[in-house]
């Protein structure tokens, strides 16, 4: 079963992710804290990392940034699921080399659907979730 790291300080945020990813299949590791994100990702070694934006101890643009300058996590795709909508900022974490960033409200069929795809499976039928 592929692994997925979540990185969010929200409570209701990881339940909706937990919720969702757990129902499609995948294990889950919940980071609530930017500083503990990379020690975390290295001793887990996910398939994937769901990064809020806005954590107390490391920003998400920082945490992708880190990530893609580490040689063994430079590979894992990175999605981003925020509040803030500034352009600027998402033109950002995507240049940092985050895969997509959702603003919330989100469908969480479609973040499935993405992570589905960066981890190279089918997508998810229309009536299961």
């Amino acid at each position: 079963m592929k692994k997925i790291l979540i990185a969010d300080d929200d409570p209701m945020m990881v339940k909706l992710l937990e919720f969702n990813l757990h129902r499609a299949g995948y294990d889950l590791i919940v980071c609530r804290e930017g500083s503990t994100v990379l020690p975390r990702a290295r001793e887990e070694r996910p398939d994937l990392i769901i990064l809020d934006v806005m954590l107390p101890g490391r920003t998400g643009l920082e945490l992708v940034g880190d990530l893609k300058a580490d040689p063994v996590l430079a590979a894992l795709p990175v999605l981003i699921v925020t509040s803030e909508g500034k352009s600027s900022i998402l033109d950002g974490l995507l240049a940092a080399g985050a895969a997509n960033v959702y603003t919330k409200p989100f469908s969480p069929t479609m973040l499935i659907d993405r992570v589905r795809q960066l981890l190279g499976e089918a997508p998810t039928p229309a009536h299961t979730l």
